[in-house]
């Protein structure tokens, strides 16, 4: 399994309610997850501990993105369900050739491409 996607498997199992924010919010020291319900299924037991193999710094991006996918309203979870779609619908070469362009740019031309895109973003709001 590739690492970007290992990432994405731990991110959804979070979505799934395996991080008790509140908990996070009652100091500034992590916590892992708790385990799964007895009931759980096999595919929640994997996540978590696939969760628990990543380095604390991976958790903590992960937890932060897990928080930032919970803010989010639910036309905006849409939209991203839907960008995701799509991009998962590209050929593996499209995909990859993307990734490369993206490699390649500037820390500037990045930074500006990211501002056009939230720009883009607000107006169709």
């Amino acid at each position: 399994m590739k690492r970007r996607d290992f990432i994405r498997t731990c991110a959804l199992a979070l979505g799934a309610a395996l991080l008790p924010l509140r908990a996070l919010a009652d100091d500034d020291k992590p916590r892992p997850p708790p385990p799964p319900k007895k009931n759980g299924g096999k595919r929640a037991r994997e996540r978590s501990e696939q969760f628990e193999q990543l380095s604390p710094e991976e958790q903590q991006r992960v937890r932060k993105n897990y928080e930032r996918w919970q803010k989010l309203s639910p036309e905006k979870k849409e939209a991203a369900r839907e960008r995701y779609k799509r991009w998962q619908e590209l050929p593996p070469e499209k995909r990859e050739e993307l990734r490369e362009k993206w490699r390649k740019l500037s820390p500037e031309e990045k930074k500006e491409l990211r501002k056009r895109y939230r720009g883009r973003k607000r107006k169709s709001d």
